[in-house]
């Protein structure tokens, strides 16, 4: 089977888009055109408000970022199961529930969040993660097996940075960590045998909703 190579193109702004040989389309299955898509797609610039003369207010940039994920989902929407799509949006919500913020807390970052819709299709996992906010808007993601805990940090620009603890027959785990981009991200976990946290099969503890 043809490999695919998908080459980065650097344009005159901050954006990289991506092109294929036009000679390769007709050699590659409808499937490996599709996820090309799902890349192009999600490579274009969220939607933003224009047109405003004074600086937002918490509440509005909230809205903005909630607006944005979920306009970015919908360009995924037929490879996301119904049900991952509504509980995403419930923690999203429930994430942006400012009462509970500090001071210098910033809402979701888009770029942080199409790192990790394109996680989410790379690596496909069998299992929901529980979901969380840095202080400066990037999501995290934290899968739970026992007392192993597996968490990745999803950067704008396609990185990814994640931590994982695996305990054995002492109370001392053993822990490792990465920093990656998307497309390596299989790559770097599977000496840590992923499928421990993303399967049903290592399934023994799942976040509440």
């Amino acid at each position: 089977m043809a490999s695919l190579v998908i080459t980065p193109r650097q344009t005159s702004g901050t954006t990289s888009n991506w092109m294929i040989d036009a000679s390769l389309l007709s050699a590659l299955s409808t499937e490996t055109n599709i996820i090309a898509n799902w890349l192009d797609e999600l490579r274009r610039p969220s939607p933003t408000l224009v047109g405003r003369t004074e600086a937002p207010t918490l509440e509005s940039r909230v809205f903005d970022a909630l607006a944005g994920a979920k306009v970015l989902t919908s360009q995924v929407a037929m490879h996301l199961e119904q049900e991952f799509r509504n509980r995403l949006f419930r923690q999203l919500d429930s994430l942006h529930e400012t009462d509970q913020w500090e001071e210098g807390d910033e809402p979701l970052d888009q770029s942080s969040f199409q790192t990790f819709l394109k996680a989410i299709l790379t690596i496909k996992p069998e299992r929901r993660p529980g979901l969380g906010l840095s202080q400066t808007g990037n999501l995290i993601a934290a899968w739970t097996t026992e007392r192993d805990r597996l968490t990745i940090e999803f950067l704008p620009n396609d990185g990814v940075s994640w931590v994982l603890a695996r305990y054995d027959d002492t109370d001392e785990p053993a822990r490792y960590a990465g920093q990656t981009s998307v497309s390596q991200l299989v790559e770097g976990l599977a000496p840590h045998r992923p499928e421990h946290w993303f399967s049903h099969a290592g399934k023994n503890h799942e976040p509440s909703r």
